[in-house]
């Protein structure tokens, strides 16, 4: 054996003692759900939360849910696009039919009418992020999402 050869072979072996590289998308498990329902109530915009806590790196499956109300049928739409920048996508859910993204994106969700829409998701940035909620039926009604990334 040449001396490049074994010096070839020894790199190789110390390499394969050394710990993998973290992932880009880290594995393990299910995406830990959480569900935000949204409807419309007698002082605007009804959130079951106001805000969220997330931890960096993990897999979340965020879920709106618009609700029909005494008020009427939701018409909401969820500017997601400051949370967006900042997180790997995977799957995007509207009722039953998912879209496989593998970290494509979007901006913005809306409903005009009840139903549900998730997202599963990686936050690859720390920071305050907010979900903007707008009532399509009244351009003065806003509420939002704050979401945390810790």
């Amino acid at each position: 054996m040449t001396v490049e050869r074994a010096m070839v072979a020894l790199a190789a072996a110390i390499l394969s003692l050394a710990p993998a590289p973290l992932a880009a998308q880290p594995a393990g498990g299910p995406p830990k759900d959480i569900a935000i329902t949204v409807s419309r109530s007698a002082d605007g915009i009804a959130l079951s939360a106001d805000a969220i806590t997330l931890a960096l790196g993990k897999y979340y499956r965020l879920g709106f849910a618009c609700v029909a109300s005494e008020a009427g049928d939701p018409a909401f739409s969820f500017d997601t696009s400051p949370l967006l920048r900042d997180v790997h996508l995977r799957i995007l859910t509207v009722d039953a039919i998912e879209v496989y993204l593998q970290g494509l994106s979007f901006r913005a969700l809306q409903c005009e009418g009840a139903g549900s829409v998730r997202f599963s998701f990686y936050p690859m940035r720390a920071g305050d992020y907010e979900v903007t909620i707008a009532d399509q039926t009244d351009d003065a009604v806003r509420s939002s999402l704050r979401v945390t990334v810790e």
